[in-house]
């Protein structure tokens, strides 16, 4: 695949001026490959590891002192179930994942607990690094549409700024957890229509033309991040205390927790193969 000059230069420019949010930084848990064939079990491995990979960023981005971090480590470990079951049951209902949002829900639940957990300082930190979540997702999943909107208008390195400037402001957060299910919204005709030149909207218009029949692209699904259920949370060098009870269900000849898959370490989200891009 060759990219213009414009594309390339807007892409450049595009993962230079933004920074990944501190939690990105963080180690994730590990994925489990090949998940117990048991619709709700495999949902809790995936909870669990979703929590997991919060309170690794919790550790990064609030560094909660040891009393701070044994009572979130404990609240999570007793709350978790009971708060998420009806999440659990969705799944285990569902004709498949994508009609169930883990990462939302989780994340909801973490900034609970960490508001009843941390002091106002702490807080704080943890507000701020969600601010700087919801502004990367944006970032994401925009640049996509715009790369989409490119191949098929030709662009500009000037109306790829103003494209996004008009994406901007129809901006939905389902388009996040659309991006993550694996599809890029449609950059349609009628949003950015003012910026395209009289040739580029003639496109646009010619609904014959083999350009409009693709409205979804991939995105950037990535497989959840699991942990089994017999292993406790951990918040540093803190773990859930033995007294509270674990569920030990986990599938007979599941993979041990630190098993690869496909060699990936949980790093998500990556929206496109950046060395492959800009190695030709």
């Amino acid at each position: 695949m060759r990219l213009s000059r414009a594309v390339r230069t807007f892409l450049m420019l595009f993962f230079a001026m933004h920074g990944y949010c501190c939690s990105q930084e963080v180690v994730m848990q590990p994925l489990l490959q090949n998940a117990n064939p048991n619709r709700e079990i495999r949902a809790k491995q995936w909870v669990r590891g979703l929590i997991q990979q919060e309170l690794n960023a919790v550790s990064v981005v609030c560094k909660p002192d040891a009393e701070q971090a044994q009572k979130l480590v404990d609240m999570a470990e007793s709350q978790w179930k009971p708060k998420l079951v009806t999440l659990v049951k969705a799944y285990s209902d569902a004709v498949n994942r994508q009609t169930v949002d883990f990462e939302s829900r989780v994340e909801r639940l973490m900034a609970i607990w960490i508001n009843e957990c941390l002091d106002e300082s702490r807080v704080k930190n943890w507000s701020e690094e969600l601010d700087n979540r919801a502004i990367f997702r944006q970032r994401l999943v925009i640049g996509k549409m715009v790369i989409d909107a490119e191949k098929k208008f030709g662009l500009t390195y000037k109306q790829m700024n103003e494209v996004t400037d008009l994406l901007k402001e129809r901006y939905r957060e389902s388009w996040w957890q659309l991006y993550r299910q694996g599809t890029t919204p449609e950059t349609k005709f009628v949003w950015i229509s003012r910026v395209l030149s009289e040739s580029q909207q003639t496109l646009g218009n010619d609904r014959t033309n083999i350009n409009r029949i693709e409205s979804f692209t991939s995105g950037g699904s990535v497989d959840l991040p699991s942990k089994n259920l017999s292993e406790r949370f951990e918040l540093g060098d803190k773990k859930s205390d033995s007294v509270i009870q674990l569920d030990t269900r986990d599938a007979e000849g599941a993979p041990e927790n630190g098993q690869r898959k496909n060699g990936i370490d949980g790093v998500l989200l990556p929206l496109i193969e950046i060395p492959m891009i800009f190695g030709r």
